[in-house]
């Protein structure tokens, strides 16, 4: 198949357009590298280096994409609280656009990258993919947003679609692994202490029923 991978020059998404490959498929990434790295893209892959907004009306205006991987967004927990704005524009704007993109140009099947921050605090664990959502935070607002969003456009258009909530993404894969500029997801800070990369990772919260009152 022929695919298109938004956000192909990040952590996740490049990871699936190296299998991709692997698999003979067909690979066009579109990332404007503001928060990946354009080494990340797989070879054999075509690079576009443009916002996806901008370029995918083009790229899928001729109808010859079997399918889009969306995982350009922004991800930041802690930013989307304190600047909501460039989270509604950049992840739900930008995404329903890129919507539009796809069923004009009747591109049949779509692979959203979303979050479990979509259920916020968990009544239970584990949680199940039926768990009610209620989003504590813009980002897992913003995220839950396109999920009912691409919900309405797989009813009416007969889009066939998945939306993936996963929670911390860890591993590495081909060369490829998690790297940004300023760091804050838990896992590659824990390794980033064991590597002597950083001396200490802060644990956050007192008041947890642990022994200790933290989360661990």
């Amino acid at each position: 198949m022929k695919l298109l991978v938004t956000g192909g020059a990040g952590y996740v998404g490049s990871v699936c357009a190296q299998v991709l490959l692997e698999e003979g498929h067909e690979v066009v990434v579109v990332d404007d590298l503001s928060t990946g790295n354009a080494d990340a893209v797989p070879a054999g892959a075509r690079f576009v280096h443009d916002d996806m907004v901008a370029a995918a009306p083009g790229l899928l205006g001729g109808g010859s994409f079997d399918g889009v991987l969306h995982f350009a967004a922004k991800s930041l927990v802690g930013e989307s609280v304190v600047a909501p704005e460039l989270y509604w524009f950049g992840n739900v704007v930008k995404t329903l656009q890129l919507l539009e993109a796809i069923r004009v140009s009747g591109t049949p099947r779509l692979v959203f990258s979303s979050t479990a921050a979509t259920y916020g605090e968990p009544e239970s664990v584990p949680i199940t993919e039926d768990a009610p959502t209620r989003p504590t935070n813009a980002y897992g607002a913003t995220k839950l947003a396109i999920d009912n969003a691409i919900t309405s456009y797989a009813a009416a258009h007969g889009l066939a679609a998945t939306s993936l909530r996963y929670f911390n993404v860890a591993g590495a894969y081909a060369g490829l692994g998690e790297r940004h500029a300023t760091e804050t997801h838990l896992i590659p800070l824990v390794l980033q202490v064991a590597l002597g990369l950083r001396e200490e990772i802060s644990v956050f919260g007192d008041d947890w029923p642990t022994p200790d009152g933290t989360c661990i």
